[in-house]
């Protein structure tokens, strides 16, 4: 084996471990919770029976050390096309442990939307929904899409 290929081999195999031993930790939060899929539909007449978006939510800072504590990152990206236009979505919710609640717009730029919430530390019940433009024609509506989130 040349010199070239015996050194090929060994970054090939070394680096990946190295990488795992020196980033450990930036692999810490915990994945999103899904709060559900929102189904679009009622755009006939733009060319699509429907378009589906994933809403996730995440909270901090067990899930997320970015996330404050008794906060949850809302979000929602590209589930299925085709993708809207515009979109707007709201999420509304109710902390069960506390009895705190609100509605609050998401924010971005569509379908890559996302807020910061302040739903405090206990159970919290979420619903979004939103209203989707695929191009020119009429605003849609999704369905919406509901979910729980332990919120530290």
């Amino acid at each position: 084996m040349s010199a070239a290929r015996t050194t090929r081999t060994i970054l090939a195999t070394a680096a990946p471990i190295a990488a795992a031993v020196l980033f450990a930790g930036s692999a810490g939060a915990a994945p999103p919770q899904s709060l559900g899929t929102a189904l679009t539909f009622g755009c006939l007449n733009q060319g699509s029976l429907a378009s589906i978006t994933a809403v996730t939510a995440q909270a901090g800072p067990e899930a997320n050390p970015a996330i404050a504590p008794g906060h949850v990152l809302f979000s929602t990206a590209p589930g299925m096309g085709p993708m809207p236009a515009a979109g707007q979505v709201s999420v509304a919710w109710l902390n069960q442990s506390t009895g705190q609640a609100g509605i609050v717009d998401l924010e971005g730029t569509y379908p890559n939307l996302a807020k910061v919430v302040n739903t405090g530390p206990g159970t919290v019940l979420t619903t979004v929904f939103g209203s989707v433009n695929l191009s020119s024609g009429p605003i849609c509506n999704s369905t919406p899409a509901a979910g729980t989130v332990t919120v530290g």
